[in-house]
């Protein structure tokens, strides 16, 4: 039985500080609470070396993505740093047309978008306190990326990938309150 293989772009986390994308780009989809994904959005060629029905790609982003950082490891206009989800949707691909897989793909990218308010939050606090350390931020983002990555594979084990849907349902409500407690930082 094939089960859908779901989501996970490997992304380099410290690389994230180093590639700001232009939003207006019609190969991506910055992550918004009114703006779903829908299949047409997936323009990426299957993979073959890949098992599944379809696979999401995106990154979790720090912008400016060029920062000044001096000798004693200090980011200049630390104060700008943010963090921004972003689907790629010529890395993302579907084989099987299925509502409750795009749905089950939704709730990957709003993962990720729960984790990037998680980061927004402790870079706040980090900019609140004048904290300039570049090494700070980076401690940061590296931590959230790996919760995330862990969360996702939690997500894909428990709803087996999105096979059970009575799972994914509960999935769903669970990552919407997440997204509704880290509201603060959309």
């Amino acid at each position: 039985m094939k089960l859908p293989l779901l989501l996970f772009l490997i992304c380099y986390p410290i690389l994230s500080f180093g590639q700001e994308q232009i939003i207006a780009n019609d190969s991506i989809i910055k992550w918004e609470t009114n703006k779903k994904l829908i299949w047409s959005d997936f323009l990426g060629v299957a993979d073959e070396n890949v098992f599944g029905y379809a696979m999401t790609s995106y990154k979790i982003e720090v912008i400016p993505s060029e920062v000044m950082v001096d000798e004693n490891n200090n980011i200049q206009n630390y104060e700008t740093l943010n963090v921004v989800v972003n689907f790629y949707k010529y890395h993302s691909w579907y084989i099987k047309d299925d509502i409750d897989l795009l749905n089950h793909e939704q709730l990957h990218f709003d993962i990720a978008e729960i984790f990037a308010r998680k980061m927004r939050k402790y870079f706040k606090e980090l900019q609140l306190n004048q904290v300039t350390q570049f090494s700070s931020y980076i401690e940061c983002y590296n931590l959230f990326w790996e919760e995330s990555r862990t969360y996702q594979k939690l997500y894909d084990s428990e709803t087996r990938h999105g096979l059970d849907k009575e799972k994914n349902k509960q999935w769903s409500i669970k990552i919407k309150e997440e997204l509704d407690l880290y509201n603060d930082y959309e």
